[in-house]
């Protein structure tokens, strides 16, 4: 056990700025994290949850510092016992040199490290039932797992060939699943990831809560995809005033329309400050925010719920700004 364990599943999903971390504390207390920014952010927090210094598994989606610029103080202060990571032998992947002293720090520490590409998964708190005598092992389905979906080589040749690769489309997707929960998250994929994503059937089933591709940019998370994995939770990690202007004008328009509809949420982490996800094992889910800025530790005794009437976030205000500045 890495943290202080409840039988609930929790998802942090943490302000800061213009980009992208989330912590998860699985029922059992295991402890992983989706990409990282604001290590001491993150450290305090793990530091309350009762983290023992060991994260389990760390996803770096891709080489953009706003999605990895924490990892090497994490991997400095603790263990991290395993670690995924963009395929690393394309020129994108190499990505900038805190980068790559990353992955060498990681492999010095003897990280279990997996350069994906394609499909993979991963059991927080294990997987594989105990058998009668006789009998094969099974995979408990009440057992919380994390599949992951990296760009294929197939796919980056695709779109080399088409003039039109960056490193964005490095981006691993992931889907956490546990008994009827599924929550999506997605780094700063783009729309050809998603296709791939759809070409693996991954869009047939829906999900309760997305994070919103590449900080709700047009180009990252489409109506189409939105409406066919039907979220209720819609989260955006981004600070719509810094230099990227994102959620895009499009991407506006899109989350504006989604948070009109009643009983859903459409949220940017710059208003609502870090958002704790608690989903139970009978699948309620409730959420909280926490009102920090980027630079600020989360207080979890200055939580406030967050609701459809509680939401801060005004889409048709920002919609309006981004039409001025057309």
């Amino acid at each position: 056990m890495a943290a202080t364990a409840d039988g609930n599943l929790h998802v942090y999903m943490l302000s800061v700025g213009q980009g992208d971390t989330t912590v998860i504390v699985s029922p059992q207390g295991t402890v992983f994290v989706i990409d990282a920014m604001r290590p001491t952010k993150i450290l305090s927090l793990l530091n309350v949850l009762g983290c023992n210094g060991t994260i389990e598994h760390l996803v770096v989606t891709h080489p953009h510092a706003d999605h990895f610029s924490g990892c090497n103080r994490l991997a400095s202060d603790l263990t991290i016992a395993e670690a995924t990571v963009a395929p690393f032998w394309h020129e994108f992947g190499m990505g900038p040199q805190t980068y790559r002293r990353l992955i060498g720090r990681l492999e010095d520490q003897n990280t279990k490290v997996t350069f994906l590409s394609g499909y993979g998964r991963w059991y927080p708190d294990g997987a594989l039932t105990t058998p009668p005598p006789g009998q094969d092992p099974a995979i408990d389905p009440n057992k919380p797992f994390l599949e992951l979906l990296g760009p294929t080589n197939g796919l980056v040749r695709m779109l080399e060939t088409a003039n039109v690769f960056q490193t964005n489309h490095l981006s691993i997707m992931s889907r956490l699943t546990w008994r009827n929960f599924r929550m999506i998250s997605t780094g700063d994929a783009q729309m050809e990831n998603w296709s791939f994503f759809d070409h693996e059937h991954m869009l047939a089933d829906k999900c309760q809560v997305l994070r919103a591709a590449h900080h709700g940019s047009a180009n990252g998370t489409q109506w189409e995809r939105i409406d066919r994995l039907s979220p209720s939770q819609l989260i955006v990690s981004s600070d719509p005033e810094a230099t990227h202007d994102l959620p895009d004008l499009c991407g506006a328009a899109i989350f504006a329309e989604f948070d009109s509809a009643n009983g859903r949420i459409a949220t940017i982490t710059r208003d609502t400050g870090t958002i704790h996800l608690r989903v139970t094992p009978g699948g309620s889910r409730t959420l909280r925010m926490f009102g920090d800025a980027p630079t600020d530790n989360i207080n979890l005794a200055a939580a406030t719920a967050l609701t459809e009437l509680s939401n801060p976030t005004d889409w048709p205000a920002l919609l309006s700004d981004r039409m001025q500045g057309l």
